[in-house]
């Protein structure tokens, strides 16, 4: 009889550390999936300074700051772009993460500032400390630029919205 009563005491107390542990994960996780407009104003905004950061970090990063043609060598005639498909994959990459995070957890318009406003307001930077050349393109290349910073975080936002929403 004791060892039957043992057995299940056993079995009790080892479903009851489950469960603990299951809850305390649960609640791990759930406060970085709860909407940022459902917790406190600090832990707020601290989140969307932190995914602003990293935004601007990712294009720091993957992009390298001087973005004019220059020749590869002195007194050559071919120009060359420091720029490299694998730095704007990895940045179109860690940009559409932040965006479909941010998508989840926050309002279009914020995940708009939070992701797409820093690498904008960098590249206007970057653009604009150039000195004056023959043809001033620059400020639509930043426009276009703007223009699918921000179209591309609006659909990641849309898609993991709707992947979030079926998957419930």
């Amino acid at each position: 009889m004791n060892a039957t009563a043992n057995t299940t005491a056993n079995t009790t107390a080892n479903a009851n550390r489950t469960a603990n542990r299951t809850a305390n994960r649960t609640a791990k996780t759930s406060a970085i999936r709860t909407p940022l407009r459902k917790t406190a104003p600090l832990p707020r905004y601290a989140t969307r300074i932190l995914g602003a950061a990293l935004a601007a970090a990712a294009y720091l990063a993957c992009l390298p700051w001087d973005l004019r043609n220059r020749a590869e060598t002195s007194g050559a005639l071919n120009e060359t772009s420091p720029v490299t498909t694998t730095g704007i994959t990895l940045l179109a990459v860690s940009l559409v993460a932040l965006a479909a995070y941010f998508g989840i957890r926050d309002r279009a318009a914020w995940t708009l500032l939070v992701v797409a406003a820093p690498p904008s307001t960098l590249l206007y930077v970057s653009f604009d400390t150039h000195p004056t050349q023959d043809a001033q393109v620059w400020p639509l290349a930043w426009a276009a630029f703007t223009l699918l910073f921000g179209v591309g975080t609006l659909v990641a936002v849309v898609v993991a919205r709707r992947l979030t929403r079926d998957s419930v």
